[in-house]
């Protein structure tokens, strides 16, 4: 028996089918997509009687190195953050830096001086010791300026504040000289290929100066950077 169909009609469903389609298949969301890294190519150079060692940061014990070699190590790596291991075969020394991989680079790594740390440590507490033993001395001093009664200012005071002042004075020029030894001493990862890094990197800078505090006082400022 013959379909009474409508050509016309058949058409429209089949166009209609074919639209929702392309439409469901436009709303399909996109596949994630995620920048590739590369990897870096980066060297490090030491004193030839140091072994060094590169792995992940935070892996677990046992885990592969990266990079294991003495004096000299050169490497690909991902970037990310990573620690460097060194020993010294002549003094048994051992040191563990944070090494941050951005991109490729050479570091010339710098063991430190453990010794001339320990004297800048004691030289930068002893400062600050006699600084704040200083100022607690000469204080009842600069109090008793403002005291109307002559009494207020005893012989006791006034040679306790003489000490004070020295120790003051002392503690100012000697604490950050010990700080600066200390720091300058520290072991690190200096960069070798990259003058606009060394350029920006902080330097060691101490700066002290005296300010006013008012009514006859004096205070301390100071600045450092390491």
């Amino acid at each position: 028996m013959p379909s009474n169909t409508n050509p016309t009609l058949s058409w429209a469903c089949a166009l209609s089918t074919f639209i929702l389609a392309g439409a469901a298949r436009a709303q399909a969301p996109a596949p994630g997509w995620y920048p590739q890294q590369y990897a870096a190519h980066v060297s490090i150079q030491a004193a030839p009687s140091t072994e060094l060692e590169v792995v992940p940061a935070g892996a677990p014990a046992g885990s592969a190195a990266v990079a294991r070699c003495i004096a000299y190590c050169e490497f690909w790596a991902l970037p990310g953050k990573y620690t460097l291991y060194s020993r010294d075969d002549d003094t048994g020394n051992r040191k563990q830096l944070s090494l941050r991989i951005k991109q490729s680079s050479r570091y010339f790594f710098e063991p430190g001086d453990d010794d001339a740390r320990s004297l800048g440590f004691g030289l930068a507490i002893g400062g600050s010791v006699g600084f704040l033993t200083g100022f607690a001395l000469v204080m009842p001093a600069i109090m008793a300026q403002t005291c109307e009664d002559s009494h207020c200012m005893t012989q006791g005071k006034q040679d306790a504040a003489t000490v004070g002042a020295a120790l003051l004075l002392a503690g100012v020029i000697v604490a950050p000289i010990g700080w600066g030894i200390y720091a300058h001493n520290r072991a690190r990862l200096k960069r070798i290929d990259d003058r606009a890094q060394r350029a920006t990197e902080p330097k060691t800078d101490v700066r002290v100066g005296v300010v006013g505090v008012g009514l006859g006082g004096l205070g301390l400022g100071g600045v450092a950077s390491f």
